[in-house]
């Protein structure tokens, strides 16, 4: 095959070894969702460029896979799972229940130069809790992140800050041009990534002195998160927006507190700003420890606006967004994935194509069993046999030769320990399920 006949660059094809741990990460996460009442929802691949255009800044429209189909209409890509989630709440609102709580996953497309770790389609699985203010609601996705993070074997610290207190610091520096905010933001939102001197430097020179001072003195406040929310309300004077962030904050940390997470776990970080335009309110960050290089790997914040800017009512949310090749290279890093290339559990060895009848039969009852089987299709030496259950991972060998049957036994081997053990057909099954990890 030639170079131009494999995937577009920043795109990838994945194979078992891959799809299997991934799957198993997902069906995981989808488990912690479940837990909290999340429900299921799919949207299109595809979408009106109208409903996604404007929604993700300069920046966002101009990643976005954006053409004319057939019908020369104007149609791209989806760039994100949450705006065709405001889309649906717009159209279906009478359908659904109030408030909503939905879990979708699904790739996503950005234009983005393909580079170590960033690819063009990637894949997105999102939580949003829609038709709720509460800072109960707030909380409950902060938990959420805690809790998918450690069912996955990781310990996470989530990053917390609200958009109100950077409202705030924005009109203390005197900015009120959207996309000098937005600028500003940019650098705020840096400091982890560049530094606190390289980031002040920016704001230096894009805004001036004032600018510098009043970020430099935000920057430097330290302690607790409840400490640095009083600092910061000490700071702010009577500035509404900043009243506004610290209450819904100190809520929210006092009932996380309650259910048992720690600052440990979870802290308030006043340079977390967020680069999307549609944020109103709460907003964080998670990172993986042991793998923090790697950056946030979900990330959200409530968005109380973008359902009426799609024609739908007045509706608040609140959400989440796990970057599912980040955490998935997370855990690997941390060593919590296992490696696989198959889901089978045992492989039935094949001695005589006259034997295929009993060889189905007898899988057919191992997988009613629960029991993920395969036959090897041809006759084959048993070497050549075993040799493909092992470069699989198949951690069991059924031989069911004359011997076997005449006697209505079966010898389990065990690839692993490279002992067999013959046991009577009746309770193959139930052997295999004890043997089984």
């Amino acid at each position: 095959m030639t170079a131009n006949q494999g995937p577009l660059s920043g795109f990838r094809d994945m194979l078992a070894s891959q799809m299997i741990p991934r799957h198993q990460m997902l069906n995981t996460i989808k488990g912690v969702y479940e837990s909290y009442g999340f429900a299921p929802l799919k949207t299109p691949a595809l979408e009106r460029y109208a409903t996604l255009s404007g929604k993700y800044g300069e920046e966002g429209d101009k990643l976005m896979y954006k053409f004319e189909d057939q019908g020369g209409r104007e149609v791209a890509l989806r760039y994100d799972l949450t705006v065709p989630l405001a889309r649906v709440v717009a159209q279906y609102g009478s359908q659904l229940p109030n408030p909503y709580k939905r879990y979708a996953v699904g790739e996503v497309w950005r234009g983005e130069r393909a580079q170590a770790g960033r690819y063009r389609e990637f894949t997105q699985f999102d939580a949003d809790t829609v038709g709720s203010k509460s800072p109960l609601a707030d909380a409950e996705m902060i938990a959420m992140m805690a809790d998918s993070m450690k069912a996955l074997g990781g310990d996470a610290l989530i990053r917390v800050n609200n958009r109100r207190i950077l409202d705030a610091l924005a009109e203390k520096a005197g900015l009120t041009d959207e996309k000098d905010v937005r600028t500003f933001m940019s650098s705020i939102d840096k400091v982890e990534k560049i530094g606190l001197g390289k980031a002040l430097a920016e704001i230096l020179k894009n805004f001036g002195q004032k600018a510098t001072t009043i970020a430099s003195e935000y920057l430097a406040v330290q302690g607790s998160t409840e400490q640095k929310l009083q600092s910061l309300a000490r700071i702010f004077g009577d500035s509404e927006a900043v009243a506004e962030g610290v209450e819904n904050l100190s809520e929210v940390f006092k009932i996380l507190a309650a259910a048992g997470y720690s600052e440990e776990q979870l802290v308030f970080d006043q340079a977390i700003a967020r680069g999307l335009d549609y944020y109103t309110g709460i907003i964080y960050e998670t990172n993986l420890k042991g793998a923090e290089s790697l950056g946030s790997v979900c990330s959200g914040g409530r968005y109380d606006n973008l359902v009426k800017a799609l024609g739908g009512p007045d509706t608040p949310a609140v959400g989440t967004s796990v970057g599912v090749d980040r955490l998935f290279d997370g855990l690997q890093q941390i060593g919590q994935l296992k490696t696989a290339r198959t889901n089978t559990q045992v492989l039935i060895a094949n001695f005589d194509s006259a034997d295929s009848s009993e060889y189905m039969r007898l899988a057919t009852e191992l997988r009613a069993a629960g029991i993920a089987t395969e036959i090897y299709y041809d006759p084959a030496k048993l070497g050549k046999q075993i040799g493909f259950a092992d470069k699989l991972g198949i951690p069991y060998v059924i031989l069911l030769g004359s011997e076997e049957r005449t006697k209505a036994v079966a010898t389990i081997r065990s690839l692993d320990s490279g002992k067999q053990v013959e046991v009577p057909l009746a309770e193959l099954a139930a052997t295999l399920r004890k043997m089984s990890p």
